[in-house]
């Protein structure tokens, strides 16, 4: 299985943005901005793929497809207008996100979470996504207003939608991967989590003080 792990390396990450950006620019004329652009895509598009061949191979070894599957569909949603903190190399991406996902998958699979614990990750998912999201990045801060009210109505209706999943279903899996994929969702758009991680909050501010 070592064998993986070099695909998330940033050496091999950078030779396959080089390689793509040559062939496109030999098709294409790029200008800065558009060069810019592609090379953010190109990245976002490796790490996805690449951690997407390595947990679904580790998914197949601990027997974990199903559990995988509605993790990375849950939190993938919450995600996309919650948004929050990404890992700032390649090899603290690993680090965290094999543990957090298979580790997450094992939890629930197995764990039976007491009501009393359910209600309190909502709770604290709640307030979390009222409060911080959508939290930004330093590499795309969310400068226009009307995007991040947009994203604050549809990141807490999504959260209001699992909301009636979790309460009108009786898969025990599936409740545990909301939970589970909230509380990811919750800790990476805390202002904490990226205090610790030396990570400026609320980036479009910093941008808007930058312009004017």
């Amino acid at each position: 299985m070592l064998f993986l792990f070099p695909l998330g390396s940033d050496s091999v990450k950078k030779i396959f943005i080089e390689k793509s950006i040559s062939l496109i620019k030999y098709r294409k004329e790029l200008n800065t901005i558009e060069e810019k652009k592609m090379r953010y895509g190109l990245e976002a598009f490796y790490n996805l793929i690449t951690k997407i061949i390595v947990l679904f191979i580790f998914a197949i070894i601990f027997d974990l497809i199903l559990e995988f599957f509605l993790l990375s569909l849950i939190y993938s949603t919450m995600r996309l207008y919650g948004f929050g903190l990404h890992a700032k190399t390649s090899l603290q991406c690993w680090f965290t996100t094999l543990p957090v996902y298979i580790g997450g998958c094992l939890l629930i699979k197995y764990l039976a979470i007491p009501n009393f614990i359910a209600g309190i990750i909502w709770i604290f998912g709640f307030f979390s996504f009222l409060l911080f999201a959508p939290a930004d990045t330093p590499a795309r801060p969310l400068i226009h207003k009307e995007k991040r009210i947009r994203a604050k109505i549809l990141s807490m209706s999504i959260l209001l939608a699992y909301l009636f999943i979790y309460l009108y279903n009786f898969s025990a899996i599936l409740n545990n991967a909301i939970l589970y994929a909230l509380l990811m969702e919750s800790v990476v758009i805390n202002p904490l989590i990226y205090k610790l991680t030396g990570t400026t909050f609320n980036n479009y501010k910093y941008f808007q003080k930058n312009t004017v």
